[in-house]
């Protein structure tokens, strides 16, 4: 459906609270109830009910691949999956022209009192680091768009309530289909057999990018710049892209995960812990996050780590930069800035993090397409000042970042939650490149840099001993012939999930 100016939403809430399959068939209903009055051509209608508790991310791996979004708020209160496309838009400006993410209009019924009103539907959008470096982007993200808001024909979404709703346009066959086709959740996601790595980042050309990175600080046409790289890997299969979202999630649990797929067999991933900003209401709250260290093996390791973090000087001097680009950015938007004083460390199964909150209230008629299109890319991942540091990219990185440290995030009329799309990997069939990054900043040492990018990247190598070790284990347990050993052997055994 090609959006106009303005699309009319209107929003129905079906009583109870039914098991997924019978709720399909609910909504199916009450869609052929709806063809003969058939909405006004233009109106988006979105019916939904409340089902019982389904494991978000094990349903989406059981729909076709080729246009599936997931995402789940650091905190885990949010799990919102969606499948197919009713509407897309370029930008989430032209998203925020077509009256969308205003508040929806209930449906022309008056419900039941116990019934509560419909919610707001949820927006999936994702954009590039750079759109404007064209030449590096085929053919490994040829099947992603540089900037996409998509709302699916279908979606899950998990908060203090689990909700399926389905969107129905003028071609009401779209929402039928996409219903008949729906699938119940998998039991169980695997990782890839045979996953390894085959490639990885040259620690000599790195070397040479931080010398020129330097030299460019030295010279005062930067302060700081993030330089990324790369690390390749592969499978005897192709990857599903669900199962290793669920292996991050389990290994990196406090983060941001989503899952981006705009066409069978590609897709991007990840496991962020930098929040650009979250939106609820009027009300906005975004982070700096900059400067890292590892973990230590115990509690009073970490502790001394998180001691010298706090008090290193080019850690401290690198999360500052960070700091006054959102404050410059977020304070004429806002009604009173408020900034934490000092920053705190954020611990990571991994690594741990300087981390600042910075808040306020929005004034009227700022929106969430304002905000993106001037927050990012904060100097946590690109550098300061922010276009030079981009220049500097685009000249001296020999790979296309693409999605990875773009924007990843939902948007609804109520609120929104936009992750930094960072310890992200792109998926192409049986292949997958993992990206890592560091700031640099006077004082930075190639080698210190070299080790933060491999620490940034464990969570992809856990991922890798774990698939080996699940191959181990299924094969000594075919070798015994126990049924019961393969009951409590077989690997991965990813069943509980968000």
């Amino acid at each position: 459906m090609t959006p106009g100016p303005h699309i009319p939403l209107v929003s129905t809430r079906l009583a109870g609270c039914l098991p997924l399959a019978r709720a399909l068939v609910v909504l199916r209903e009450a869609i052929r109830s709806r063809a003969a009055g058939a909405l006004p051509r233009g109106v988006i209608e979105r019916i939904e009910i409340e089902i019982e508790p389904t494991a978000v991310l094990h349903w989406l791996a059981a729909q076709a691949p080729g246009q599936r979004w997931f995402f789940r708020s650091r905190e885990g209160t949010l799990t919102t999956a969606g499948v197919g496309c009713a509407l897309s838009f370029a930008t989430l400006a032209d998203a925020a022209e077509s009256g969308l993410l205003a508040k929806a209009a209930p449906a022309p019924h008056t419900p039941a009192p116990s019934l509560r009103w419909a919610t707001a539907p949820t927006f999936y959008c994702a954009s590039h680091f750079d759109p404007l470096a064209r030449g590096k982007h085929a053919p490994e993200w040829a099947g992603f768009e540089r900037s996409l808001v998509v709302l699916p024909i279908i979606e899950v979404r998990r908060t203090d309530e689990t909700i399926l709703a389905v969107h129905v346009t003028t071609d009401v066959s779209q929402a039928l289909s996409a219903l008949e086709q729906c699938e119940p959740p998998v039991e169980q996601l695997h990782l890839p057999r045979g996953l390894r790595q085959t490639s990885d980042g040259d620690p000599v050309r790195w070397a040479d990018g931080i010398d020129a990175a330097l030299g460019a600080i030295a010279s005062g046409s930067i302060e700081k710049v993030v330089l990324a790289r790369t690390r390749g890997y592969c499978a005897i299969e192709s990857i599903d892209p669900c199962g290793v979202l669920f292996g991050l999630i389990e290994e990196e649990p406090i983060a941001f995960h989503f899952l981006i797929e705009q066409s069978e067999g590609s897709a991007f991933l990840g496991a962020s812990p930098e929040r650009l900003f979250r939106r609820t209401g009027d009300l906005i709250e975004s982070e700096a996050v900059a400067g890292t260290c590892g973990r230590g093996p115990d509690g009073a390791s970490d502790d001394r780590l998180a001691g010298r973090l706090l008090n290193s000087d080019k850690n401290r001097r690198e999360h500052e930069i960070v700091i006054r680009r959102i404050d410059s950015v977020l304070a004429p938007m806002v009604e009173r800035l408020v900034c934490d004083e000092s920053p705190r460390v954020m611990r990571l199964r991994h690594v741990q993090h300087l981390m600042t909150t910075t808040s306020g209230r929005l004034l009227d008629g700022v929106d969430d397409a304002r905000v993106v299109s001037e927050l990012h890319p904060t100097p946590a991942v690109c550098g300061w000042p922010v276009e030079s540091s981009r220049e500097f990219i685009r000249q001296h990185e020999r790979m296309g970042r693409g999605l990875y440290a773009g924007v990843v995030g939902v948007t609804s009329a109520d609120s929104s939650d936009f992750s930094v799309a960072i310890r992200s990997a792109l998926i192409c069939r049986s292949e997958m490149t993992a990206y890592s990054g560091a700031g640099i900043v006077r004082g930075s040492d190639s080698d210190a840099e070299w080790l933060e990018t491999e620490r940034k990247l464990s969570a992809f190598e856990a991922l890798v001993a774990r698939a080996v070790n699940s191959r181990s284990q299924q094969e000594d347990v075919a070798r015994t012939g126990s049924q019961h050993a393969a009951r409590e052997m077989a690997l991965p055994r990813l069943v509980a999930g968000p």
